[in-house]
């Protein structure tokens, strides 16, 4: 079984994980924006905190390491947060003008 380094985790979730959450963000019921907005962002945001510090006690990020950077996580999950809401404020604006 192959192990990946908390650094490499969080490198995708980066690179990969929180970039997905906004492909066909459209097509995405608003069940699902609910629950991404006050279950998985928060959790996973939790992790990559988690993994920010594994990283630092393993020795795999230098001090100046953006990648394992507490307030760089949290302001990527900020903004992801950020443009979420914004998609369902929009999503509630326009739902209220079809009706």
């Amino acid at each position: 079984m192959v192990s990946v380094s908390a650094r490499k985790r969080l490198e995708i979730i980066e690179r990969d994980v929180i970039p997905s959450m906004f492909v066909g963000v459209l097509s995405k019921d608003d069940e699902w924006l609910k629950h991404t907005l006050e279950e998985s962002l928060p959790e996973l945001e939790a992790r990559a905190l988690h993994l920010a510090q594994e990283c630092k006690k393993a020795g795999e990020c230098k001090e100046d390491d953006t990648v394992c950077s507490e307030e760089k996580i949290k302001a990527m999950f900020k903004e992801a947060h950020y443009k979420l809401e914004k998609e369902n404020l929009v999503r509630k604006s326009r739902s209220r003008y079809h009706h």
